[in-house]
C-alpha cells in the first residue's frame, strides 16, 4: 500500500524502532553474502521475471481500531510541532512513547494500539494491479498501473545481479532479519538497501538532505504468493520530497 498520513502517525508511535518496520534493519549499504545474492536473484527471476499481478496490501486491522487510529492521527496532525518535539524527547532504545492526552485517545486505547506491535496484524490484499515486465538482454524493466506506477522506476539486472531504482543501484543487504520476517508473516526473504546523506548540506543548513531506498522480497508463511515491498524516501533540507511505501504480494 502507499502509506497515508494516518498510518505514518500510527507507526511513529507504535513501532518503537525503525527496524521494527523492516526499514533500516539490514544495515546501510552493507553487502550480503555471495550465496545469499545468488538465491535472491533466483527468486527475482522466478517470481517477477515475467508480467504479473501485484496485490497491494494493507494491515488487517479491526474497524474499531481504525477508528482509534483516525482520532490519533487527527490529534497529532493538528499539533505536529509538539508531536515532533515530544517524539525526539522520549524516543530512546526500544521503549514506546509514554502516553499523553494530546494523542487524542484514552490511555486504554493507546495500550490497545501498542498490542498491535507485539502481535503485528496480517496483511490483506485491498487492490490488484497489473505489472508488465519487459526483458531486454537479461535486464528486467517494469511498468505498473495506478498505485503500482512506482514499479516504473525499478530495474533488475539478472546478469550483473543488480537492483536499480530511479537510477540508483541498491546494494544487496542480505537475508531479511527475524523482526522483518515476523512483521510481515514471512518464512524467508531478502533485502536491497541504498542510503545517501548529503553531509555538507546537512551540516551547513542543520537540515537533513538524504535519500533512502529499500526493496524487500520474501516468501509468505501462508504460501502461494511472494511478498514484495518498495520503500522510497527523499528529503531535501529537512523537507520530504517523496515518502512512498508500496507493500503487497505477487499473486
Amino acid at each position: 500500500m502507499v502509506v497515508g498520513a494516518m498510518q505514518r502517525g500510527f507507526l511513529s508511535i507504535l513501532l518503537v524502532s525503525v527496524a521494527g518496520l523492516g526499514f533500516g534493519q539490514t544495515g546501510a549499504n552493507q553487502p550480503g553474502t555471495i550465496a545469499g545474492l545468488v538465491g535472491a536473484f533466483r527468486l527475482v527471476d522466478s517470481v517477477i521475471g515475467r508480467t504479473f499481478t501485484y496485490g497491494i496490501a494493507g494491515p488487517d486491522i479491526p474497524k474499531e481500531v481504525k477508528d482509534i487510529l483516525g482520532r490519533f492521527d487527527s490529534a497529532v496532525g493538528a499539533n505536529k510541532q509538539w508531536f515532533e518535539e515530544y517524539r525526539k524527547k522520549f524516543s530512546a532504545g526500544d521503549k514506546p512513547l509514554p502516553y499523553d492526552a494530546r494523542f487524542g485517545i484514552s490511555a486504554e486505547e493507546y495500550q490497545r494500539l501498542q498490542q498491535l506491535e507485539k502481535q503485528p496484524p496480517g496483511l490483506v490484499i485491498i487492490a490488484e494491479k497489473n505489472v508488465t515486465v519487459a526483458r531486454e538482454r537479461n535486464v528486467l524493466h517494469f511498468r505498473g498501473e495506478d498505485e503500482a506506477r512506482i514499479f516504473g522506476y525499478l530495474e533488475a539486472d539478472l546478469q550483473q545481479q543488480r537492483i536499480i531504482f530511479a537510477g540508483d543501484t541498491l546494494p544487496f543487504a542480505g537475508p531479511m532479519k527475524a523482526g522483518q520476517l515476523a512483521a510481515f508473516h514471512l518464512t524467508q526473504g531478502y533485502s536491497w538497501r541504498f542510503q545517501k546523506v548529503d553531509v555538507n548540506s546537512t551540516l551547513q543548513n542543520y537540515k537533513v538532505t538524504a535519500r533512502v531506498i529499500e526493496i524487500d522480497m520474501g516468501v509468505a508463511a501462508d504460501g502461494g504468493r511472494t511478498f514484495f515491498r518498495i520503500k522510497y524516501q527523499d528529503m531535501k533540507e529537512g523537507v520530504n520530497q517523496a515518502d512512498l511505501d508500496l507493500t503487497g504480494f505477487v499473486i
